[in-house]
């Protein structure tokens, strides 16, 4: 990689100070001879899509006035060959959740001294340049993948470990908006609106991101939440999601009854090989029904749907009904499907 002798700064931040005390410890840096340029806001230059040739770009997150880092997925988004540094004030809260976001790095304000933020911002223009994050090509890839999580008929919620909210599809940003039943919180934790509905849901949540015994059924892993302009509760389905490097988390299915959806058997049976019968049970897990209910409803035995069941587990090679029921809802039956009006 060839060594960086001038790089220009685009330091984005409605506080003149702020920019005067940046522009004052990149003069004391000797090499590389860094350049600062300064605008008020992030608009411009996303309507643009430039910036100003510039090498890599310093956002003060203060200036943004927003907590789901849309000003800098706008960036990336309108301006995804220059790689964005976030100065920030909190490092557990924000720093860590910008670069999950397109962040090349981040700076803390309490730290910022010549040498650390010179090293970040070559850092982060030395990285940009070797490929080590997503740019311009993968783009299109991140925004598709986003596109086909909204297109799901529920809503999506990925946790983290510890248990705060890092992505949420469209519909789930519904449910959550009208802060009925569900919200998230300033720490970024979904949460019931009702205290002991609440109490359960973190129960659930801890108990899907470290499950304590093998045998919990998998109505351990669902429940309902209250909502007052409602009176039908939202349905809620957590399943743990991810392994080895990656980390892991949980998914959280959140769905309303009075919008119901409608999945075909048939293209379930064609996706998993699964017979009519074996379709209709899976759908009908899919739908929050119990084993025995369904079993009652279509007057067969226990024996028998639990039968079907296994089958079920051994085609679509799942162990648990919320792995099954995880993998049809997101999968290519559910984006088939639409809400009946």
């Amino acid at each position: 990689m060839n060594e960086i002798l001038k790089a220009k700064i685009l330091f984005i931040g409605n506080k003149d100070g702020d920019a005067q005390q940046v522009d004052w410890l990149l003069s004391n840096v000797a090499k590389p001879e860094l350049e600062l340029m300064h605008v008020p806001d992030a608009d411009a230059i996303i309507n643009q899509k430039s910036a100003a040739n510039a090498d890599v770009i310093l956002l003060d997150a203060d200036c943004t006035g927003d907590s789901d880092f849309e000003t800098l997925k706008n960036l990336r988004v309108a301006i995804p060959s220059v790689p964005v540094v976030l100065l920030t004030d909190d490092e557990a809260q924000i720093g860590q959740y910008a670069i999950r976001n397109g962040a090349q790095d981040y700076l803390l304000r309490s730290q910022l001294n010549s040498s650390t933020i010179s090293r970040s911002l070559i850092n982060a223009i030395e990285r940009h340049q070797g490929g080590q994050q997503p740019v311009a090509d993968a783009s299109p890839l991140l925004e598709s993948a986003t596109a086909v999580l909204n297109r799901l008929p529920l809503g999506v919620i990925l946790v983290t470990e510890l248990s705060q909210v890092l992505f949420f599809n469209d519909k789930a940003k519904r449910f959550l908006d009208r802060k009925d039943g569900l919200i998230l919180d300033s720490n970024r934790i979904c949460r019931a609106v009702v205290p002991s509905e609440n109490k359960h849901l973190g129960e659930l949540l801890a108990s899907t991101l470290a499950p304590t015994s093998d045998k919990q059924g998998d109505s351990d892993f669902a429940m309902t939440v209250t909502r007052e302009n409602s009176d039908a509760p939202l349905t809620i389905l957590l399943a743990p999601i991810g392994t080895g490097i990656a980390g892991k988390g949980a998914v959280i299915f959140v769905s309303d009854p009075i919008e119901p959806i409608e999945l075909s058997i048939d293209t379930i049976c064609r996706l998993y090989a699964l017979t009519p019968a074996e379709g209709r049970l899976a759908l009908g897990l899919t739908n929050g029904n119990k084993l025995d209910d369904l079993a009652e409803e279509w007057g067969v035995s226990m024996h028998t749907v639990r039968s079907q069941l296994r089958q079920i587990f051994r085609k679509t090679d799942t162990s648990r009904q919320s792995e099954l029921v995880k993998l049809i809802l997101t999968g290519p039956a559910a984006l088939q499907a639409s809400p009946l009006l």
